[in-house]
């Protein structure tokens, strides 16, 4: 597993809140669905390249390199509950 991937499976006790725009939700949620930036972008309207640039700042903010760790780590924090 790679140092990223663990990342998203440590304890999250002491880490600091993540806070995400209400867009970065809205294309979080939709990766967790499975969808592809294009689907996205589809969805809300939006180019593709504005979505990659919301998946970027996510990855960022959670510091993981992957949309499925992104969504791991969320689902952790109880962000995706009620979704």
């Amino acid at each position: 597993m790679t140092t990223n991937a663990c990342n998203a499976l440590q304890p999250l006790e002491d880490a600091a809140p993540i806070r995400l725009t209400p867009r970065e939700r809205q294309v979080l949620l939709w990766c967790a669905y499975g969808k592809s930036s294009w689907e996205i972008g589809q969805i809300l309207e939006c180019k593709e390249s504005t979505v990659n640039f919301h998946v970027s700042n996510i990855l960022r903010k959670f510091d993981v390199s992957t949309r499925v760790a992104a969504v791991i780590k969320a689902i952790r924090y109880g962000m995706l509950a009620g979704q």
